[in-house]
C-alpha cells in the first residue's frame, strides 16, 4: 500500500496522446498497474512508445525505479527494454533504474622536487610552486592559487613538429602556367579501334517504315552517322544544282512548238495561240495579233511582230 497523499495517478494513454505532462525529476518510484483483466498487454504496448517512456524517465529522480505492480519483469519485453535503454535507464532486478550521476571533486596533487626544462624557458616545480623564468610571469603557490605578474615573458619560438608543414597562401602553385601538355583523345584510339563496328543498341535500330532517329544524348555513334549521311546527301544535291545552272539550255524541235508556228501542223502547247486573244495564255507572245492559220510563218523581230 502507498500513501494516497504522496502518490500521483496518471493514465498512460493520456500521456501517449500528449494530453498530460509529467514534472521532471519528481518521482522516487513509478509503478505500472495491470490492466482490467489482470494482464499488462495494454500497458506494455503503451510503454513501447518512445515518447511515453522518455517522459517517464525524465520524471524519475536519480536512483528512482520503474517497475510493475504485479512484480513482473518489465525487461522481458524487447520493445520496452530497448526504449528504456534509449531513455537512459538501466535494467535492475526486473525493473529499470535511473542512474545517479553525482558530481565529485577531483583533487590534483603535485609531486615535490620535479624540475623540467632549462633556465631560458624553464618551468620549475619546488614545494608546490610553479614559476616561469626569471620574470615570473605565472606562478602557482602551494595553496593552489595562481598569480599573474605584470611583467610579460618572452614566448619561445614555435617549431613545426615532424611531418607538419606550413602553406604559403600567397603562392599560386603555378595555377596560371599554360605549359601543361594536353592529351589528344583521338590519339588514344588505334586503327583497330576505329575500324571496329559500332554496337548499336536494339532500341536505336531503324524500324520498318520509319526514319532512324538518334537519342538526344546519343553515345553509340548513331547521331554522328546520320549527320554524315545527311551532309553527303546535301552535298550531292548542291553539286547537281550547280551543274544544272552552269550548263547551257538547249531546246529541241518539240520544245519550240509552243512559240514556233512555221512548222506545218504544229500548234502551241495549249493549242490556242492561233485562235485569237480570247484563247491565248497570259504570257503568250501573240497577244494583240489577229488570229492566224496554223503553220503560218510568224516572226518577232525587235518587239515587232510580222506575219
Amino acid at each position: 500500500s502507498h500513501d494516497r497523499a504522496a502518490t500521483d495517478l496518471q493514465m498512460l494513454d493520456r500521456l501517449s496522446a500528449r494530453l498530460v505532462a509529467l514534472p521532471e525529476s519528481a518521482y522516487d518510484l513509478v509503478l505500472v498497474l495491470t490492466d482490467a483483466d489482470g494482464s499488462r498487454v495494454e500497458s506494455t504496448r503503451l510503454l513501447s512508445d518512445r515518447a511515453v517512456l522518455s517522459a517517464v524517465a525524465e520524471a524519475l529522480k536519480p536512483a528512482a525505479r520503474l517497475r510493475a505492480q504485479d512484480g513482473g519483469n518489465l525487461a522481458n519485453d524487447p520493445a520496452v527494454a530497448r526504449e528504456a535503454v534509449l531513455a537512459g535507464l538501466v535494467a535492475v532486478g526486473g525493473a529499470f533504474e535511473k542512474p545517479d550521476y553525482d558530481e565529485a571533486p577531483v583533487t590534483l596533487s603535485f609531486g615535490k622536487k620535479k624540475t623540467a626544462a632549462n633556465s631560458n624557458g624553464a618551468v620549475s616545480l619546488n614545494g608546490g610552486a610553479v614559476s616561469l623564468n626569471g620574470g615570473g610571469a605565472v606562478s602557482l603557490n602551494s595553496n593552489g592559487s595562481v598569480s599573474l605578474s605584470s611583467k610579460p615573458s618572452t614566448a619561445p619560438a614555435v617549431s613545426a613538429p615532424p611531418g607538419v608543414g606550413f602553406v604559403d597562401f600567397s603562392d599560386d602553385l603555378d595555377m596560371d602556367d599554360d605549359d601543361d601538355e594536353l592529351i589528344d583523345e583521338d590519339a588514344l584510339l588505334t586503327d583497330a579501334d576505329l575500324s571496329r563496328p559500332l554496337n548499336i543498341p536494339p532500341e536505336c535500330a531503324p524500324k520498318a517504315g520509319k526514319r532512324r532517329r538518334a537519342c538526344k544524348d546519343c553515345t553509340c555513334g548513331l547521331a554522328e552517322r546520320i549527320a554524315a549521311e545527311d551532309a553527303a546527301t546535301r552535298a550531292a544535291a548542291d553539286a547537281a544544282l550547280a551543274a544544272a545552272a552552269a550548263a547551257p539550255v538547249k531546246l529541241d524541235t518539240d520544245d519550240l512548238a509552243e512559240v514556233d508556228f512555221t512548222v506545218q501542223g504544229k500548234v502551241g502547247s495549249c493549242g490556242n495561240c492561233a485562235l485569237g486573244d480570247a484563247f491565248r495564255c497570259d504570257g503568250c507572245p501573240y497577244i494583240g495579233l489577229p488570229p492566224f492559220k496554223p503553220g503560218e510563218e510568224v516572226r518577232i523581230l525587235n518587239n515587232d511582230i510580222q506575219l
